[in-house]
């Protein structure tokens, strides 16, 4: 296996992000929620090749993650943010942390056995524009970027247009803090998913996006917990680093793969 390279000094300010749109969701850590993040990234992400290749890296590092880490052991839960822009879409998978750094095996002319994460990676280093890994003590973020428009990849929808539903997901990360909301490609209706919620019957659905909001505001308190974001608050910070994109691996050398994060602000 080949060890993952250092890129850069380490922990540094993030570059500008270019995505205009984000969303997370937690999953239970059983092998049976590798097809439910599926079945979310299909409704989530319009039907297109770039979404193809989204689905085929996220399912590789949620096995990973169910596999090779203490999101798989008892109670573990692992999750799943997608980052959106109209040329790039980023997966980022997060799990309870593991003994070994994830990595990939060297790419030589031995056809000997890998290890699943060792085949898992290899594909997903064939298929991302770029990867990484994160850590943080006993938790541990993968990321992938896959090209959006350059692969085909379709404009997001939803009713009353894109903008608007990008200022509507804005809005709700700052008066629900952790929740996120998305327009159904699939099944037509307006989803959030409040924190904590680890599983499809716990997501909100409504048919309207007003609807939604009436929802949230009698649902998350219960909820979670806690209480909607109001003026002169701070809204809650993420717990998942500010990802940092690594030099392109054929610049850092070939059968090497680069990880650098920040602390989010």
């Amino acid at each position: 296996m080949t060890a993952l390279a250092s890129c850069g000094t380490g922990l540094a300010a993030p570059h500008p992000s270019p995505f205009i749109a984000w969303w997370t969701r937690q999953f239970r850590g059983g092998a049976d929620q590798v097809l439910e993040v599926r079945r979310w990234l299909e409704d989530l992400l319009p039907d297109c090749t770039a979404r193809a290749d989204v689905l085929l890296v996220a399912s590789e590092l949620c096995t990973n993650a169910i596999v090779h880490s203490r999101s798989g052991e008892a109670g573990g839960q692992f999750s799943v943010d997608i980052d959106w822009a109209p040329t790039l879409a980023r997966v980022v998978i997060g799990d309870q942390g593991s003994v070994k750094t994830p990595a990939i095996a060297a790419r030589t002319g031995d056809a000997g056995p890998l290890g699943e994460s060792g085949r898992g990676l290899l594909l997903v280093d064939d298929v991302a524009d770029d990867w990484g890994t994160a850590s943080r003590p006993n938790r541990r973020w993968v990321w992938a970027d896959v090209a959006w428009h350059s692969r085909g990849g379709l404009p997001l929808a939803a009713p009353g247009g894109l903008d608007a539903a990008i200022a509507s997901n804005t809005m709700i990360h700052k008066a629900f803090p952790g929740t996120s909301i998305w327009w159904g490609h699939l099944s037509e209706v307006w989803w959030a998913a409040v924190p904590g919620s680890t599983n499809t019957h716990s997501l909100i659905c409504a048919p309207t996006r007003d609807s939604l909001i009436k929802s949230l505001v009698r649902t998350y308190p219960r909820a979670t917990g806690l209480t909607p974001f109001r003026a002169g608050s701070a809204p809650a910070t993420l717990a998942r680093p500010a990802i940092r994109s690594s030099p392109r691996r054929d610049q850092a050398g070939p059968g090497t793969t680069c990880a650098t994060a920040s602390p989010s602000t």
